[in-house]
């Protein structure tokens, strides 16, 4: 059944605030794990609420095939066809794209609203999250949609910050916390590293000459810049860990996840002409090295030096230089940041822009594994070992 884009009332115009709490009534942030979570808006008629819960741990929807990957809606207290349900709903249903969720399911008639089509299960209904957040988004006025889009870019920083757990605690970065990594573990990281970094000044090259906004531009050409022969401190990293360098520069062939993650940006950028999407890549790296990064380093230095080389910092140029540039309030994280919070304006935007994002950060930390998993075979042993 199709239904029509404004069949949900339009959000009013005057100022709202939304708050999100637990029960104990404690706000939750944007990236925490999921649970239920009580969103309500302030500010019109009336405060309204809803709660958004992860379905597999609601009672009505636990024992659905495919559950853990559907978010449930309970406790409406709003009046059935209030003009600021619209943008109440788009709210709470923001936190199940966070957690990845594909579809929205609830047992009450008092969410109709959503139009939500019956399932042959105990009286619920459900629908897929991305047609029914993009019908929510259609029925908000334009002050609506401005309140939401200026949640965007705090929603894809949220679903990063979630990546950033998940990298944080890959084969790799496991191997480096407990003193185990390989050198030939390391070296194949900065190997692949190289196989895109190198393309990267190529790559925003392009954006700039097909780019016709011109502060997105100009973003393009000072990242562009800031990019320039940052292979090169790659290069001297191998070196100085005797790796065969020649064969990265001239023959190597980057290993799948990490060829997954070079076109991810190559066809934003080549192929779609996408230049929001083409900016999930630096997104995720850079926000990636900004937040794990600072992490790892001791403990990497730490194992090189158990490789017997006496100065881990001949062999940490790239990383150290990328921790140090993409992070802080002036890195090349947050300049992205200000970019997309003018691009991220309109819910197809976001919706693409989110799914390149987990595209790129699954690849990068698949990435990681890749260079850990691979390799088992030089994995040092433990002590207690035969």
């Amino acid at each position: 059944m199709h239904h029509r884009a404004n069949a949900l009332s339009p959000v009013p115009s005057n100022s709202l605030f939304i708050r999100e709490r637990d029960f104990g009534g404690e706000a939750v942030a944007l990236d925490a794990a999921p649970s239920a979570v009580r969103v309500e808006l302030l500010g019109g008629a009336r405060t309204i609420a809803v709660t958004v819960v992860p379905a597999e741990v609601e009672l009505a929807t636990a024992s659905l095939t495919g559950a853990s990957r559907a978010a449930a809606l309970r406790d409406l207290d709003a009046a059935l066809g209030a003009p600021d349900t619209a943008l109440l709903l788009y709210v709470a249903l923001q936190r199940a794209r966070i957690w990845r969720r594909a579809a929205v399911v609830s047992a009450e008639p008092s969410l109709a609203p959503l139009q939500l089509p019956p399932l042959a299960h105990g009286g619920l209904r459900a629908a897929p999250l991305d047609a029914t957040m993009h019908r929510l988004f259609l029925a908000c006025d334009e002050a609506g949609r401005a309140l939401l889009a200026g949640r965007f870019v705090a929603e894809a920083a949220a679903c990063l910050s979630r990546h950033a757990e998940a990298f944080a605690g890959n084969a790799w970065c496991r191997a480096v916390h407990a003193g185990r990594l390989a050198r030939e573990q390391y070296v194949a990281a900065l190997a692949n590293t190289h196989q895109y970094v190198r393309y990267t000044p190529r790559l925003l090259a392009r954006a700039i000459s097909v780019c016709d906004d011109e502060p997105l531009r100009d973003h393009f050409t000072r990242h562009f810049r800031g990019e320039q022969k940052h292979d090169r401190l790659i290069e001297a990293d191998l070196r100085y860990l005797e790796a065969d360098v020649e064969f990265v520069l001239r023959a190597m062939a980057p290993w799948g996840p990490t060829l997954t993650f070079m076109s991810v940006q190559e066809s934003m950028v080549a192929f779609h002409g996408d230049l929001t999407g083409f900016l999930a890549a630096p997104f995720v790296a850079e926000g990636l090295a900004a937040r794990v990064g600072p992490l790892v380093l001791d403990d990497l230095a730490d194992n090189v030096r158990r490789w017997g080389y006496r100065e881990p910092a001949r062999a940490t140029r790239f990383l150290v230089s990328h921790v140090r540039e993409d992070g802080g309030d002036d890195g090349h994280w947050n300049a992205t940041l200000a970019v997309l919070a003018r691009l991220l304006r309109d819910d197809t935007t976001q919706q693409r822009f989110l799914a390149v994002l987990h595209l790129a950060a699954d690849a990068f930390t698949a990435s990681y594994d890749a260079y850990a998993d691979y390799l088992t075979l030089f994995t040092p042993p433990l002590l207690a070992d035969p």
